[in-house]
């Protein structure tokens, strides 16, 4: 910003200075034509002419302000001008190829942190998901947990009444036994009391 202003005021100061040449060089050699042109009414002149003072030239003549000397003085002029035309335009490229890398400066920037924010966004939302991700886990994890111990503790309460009987297994296997015979007599009891009535409810069983 400070490069930019300090151009600004350098082409404005050589643009002044430039314009200021144009208008001397353009007054100056108006001037020097139209001198060199003139010439004096020795009419006017009172008394005698060799009685007047030393001028620099000859009685008559008219000044033409060192037109002999006007080839250096507006070829001077033209180097001014010359060097305030090239201080403008150099002045003029520098700013243009200084906003030109400003410009491709600030795109990359801007590139840059749209493609960082990018990724910082999304780390948050993996981040975020993780966290969810865990938590579930953790309460899917303390469900199961209360259903295992639930199973477990149903499993002792019923333990005594299937396994701790206090009876040995070929006792288990004969009790086991005599219950389905039972069951069988019972079946066959019911089935004939269905076909013969009371009185033959007890046949062949």
């Amino acid at each position: 910003m400070k490069k930019k202003t300090e151009n600004e005021a350098t082409v404005t100061e050589a643009e002044a200075g430039l314009e200021a040449v144009n208008m001397a060089i353009d007054i100056l050699d108006k001037f020097y034509k139209t001198a060199a042109k003139e010439e004096v009414d020795l009419s006017l002149l009172q008394g005698p002419a060799d009685d007047a003072p030393d001028a620099g030239f000859d009685n008559g003549e008219a000044y033409t302000g060192a037109g002999g000397e006007a080839g250096g003085i507006l070829g001077m002029l033209d180097v001014i001008k010359s060097d305030f035309e090239r201080t403008i335009s150099e002045t003029q490229k520098a700013e243009a190829a200084a906003a030109e890398e400003y410009q491709s400066f600030m795109t990359q920037s801007g590139k840059s942190l749209a493609e960082k924010t990018m990724a910082s966004e999304e780390k948050t939302s993996q981040k975020d998901r993780a966290v969810q991700e865990l938590e579930d886990a953790d309460n899917d994890l303390g469900s199961q947990s209360k259903l295992l111990n639930t199973a477990i503790a149903e499993l002792l309460d019923l333990k005594p009444t299937c396994i701790d009987t206090g009876m040995s297994y070929d006792e288990r296997v004969a009790r086991r036994e005599d219950e389905i015979e039972s069951l069988n007599k019972a079946l066959c009891v019911l089935t004939n009391y269905a076909e013969f009535g009371p009185e033959g409810a007890g046949n062949n069983c």
